[in-house]
């Protein structure tokens, strides 16, 4: 029985072909599939055809249907070895012709991402090439002409493993305990040490991937009942247990109002960033400036404020400005040592 006989008239039988057709090439730029999984796939995605849009006679029918694409569409189709069919360019159904500010957008993700330590890079390097794929020749050659701009500089860090342990880990973030044991540069011996945490997300800070957890019990008494950063890198691999208990508590860090006056060296242009959530601004006279905001981060707010170096004073939380105090402390016991050497009085007096 043809198809025009079993779908009930020519017409109808046309437009379901021409349907499955498109589903194929659809399915084929998502990914590699054999004949029994296109097939499938086909007949799963068309609910208005309870019968299946493959007539009984279906691998027949699928051969028929890459030919014509080859033929109609240009469609570069190939059939390995093993079965599995593969889309190396979809041909004339290159529909997506973006407008060029947007071509310079593409250009930029790419760039941005090659051989990027960037948190899941490899899975959108593949999703920037299936977007190239689906381009008109003329744009990818465009694209491929083009200089990214602008360029991002940004620190890099070998990121060995932490796509894996973010798979490992992300069923059980914010619902169940875990213990591992962490490789912290503070530890004097390097030792790894044992922690048990309640896993709550994943952050991506200059360069490094973290697990947002609360320590719930540590080998190091100083983190436990805290909010801790944990370097996915610095996580043992082969220590990552999963506990069957579930978190007891919404775990939420502790919101503190910061703060902070900046000297008119960075400040008297009237444009200094908002680093912080709420950031309100009041600016002075004299070209300083007084900043309010929000966060729930007081280690992040010692980093980024520790870079307007004697430009900037906390004036609160106590707890920051004790955090302070203490960097800037040692610091001056750091170039202190630097008296004995040629030169080094002049810089101490100048650091004062």
């Amino acid at each position: 029985m043809g198809e025009g006989s079993r779908r009930g008239g020519n017409k109808r039988s046309s437009q379901l072909i021409h349907r499955r057709r498109l589903f194929l090439v659809q399915r084929l730029i998502r990914g590699s599939a054999t004949g029994r999984v296109l097939i499938a796939d086909a007949n799963a995605a068309f609910p208005d055809v309870p019968d299946g849009i493959y007539p009984s006679d279906a691998a027949a029918a699928l051969r028929h249907d890459i030919a014509a694409l080859r033929q109609e569409y240009n469609c570069d189709i190939q059939r390995e070895r093993n079965g599995t069919y593969v889309l190396v360019s979809p041909g004339d159904l290159t529909v997506l012709d973006l407008p060029d500010e947007e071509i310079e957008a593409v250009a930029f993700l790419i760039d941005a991402y090659s051989e990027s330590d960037l948190p899941l890079a490899g899975q959108i390097r593949t999703f920037l090439e299936r977007v190239t794929l689906l381009m008109p020749e003329k744009r990818r050659n465009q694209l491929r002409e083009m200089t990214a701009s602008p360029r991002v500089d940004r620190p890099r860090a070998p990121a060995r493993g932490v796509d894996t342990m973010m798979n490992l880990l992300k069923g059980v973030i914010r619902k169940r305990e875990i213990e591992f044991d962490y490789r912290s540069p503070h530890t004097p011996d390097g030792a790894a040490l044992h922690h048990r945490v309640a896993p709550l997300e994943f952050v991506y800070r200059e360069g490094h991937t973290y697990l947002d957890a609360f320590c719930l019990q540590s080998d190091v008494p100083a983190l436990r009942e805290r909010f801790v950063l944990y370097r996915l890198d610095r996580i043992v691999p082969n220590s990552v247990r999963r506990l069957p208990n579930a978190l007891h508590r919404d775990y939420r860090r502790p919101t503190y109002t910061l703060r902070y006056w900046l000297a008119p060296a960075v400040a008297r242009t009237r444009d200094v960033a908002h680093w912080f959530p709420k950031s309100e601004i009041a600016y002075a006279d004299d070209g300083s400036a007084e900043v309010t905001a929000v966060t729930n981060d007081l280690w992040r707010a010692h980093q980024i404020l520790m870079r307007y170096r004697e430009h900037c004073r906390v004036i609160e939380p106590a707890q920051l400005v004790d955090m302070m105090r203490e960097s800037v402390q040692r610091m001056v016991a750091l170039y202190a040592t630097d008296a004995e050497q040629p030169g080094g009085e002049r810089e101490v007096e100048s650091f004062g």
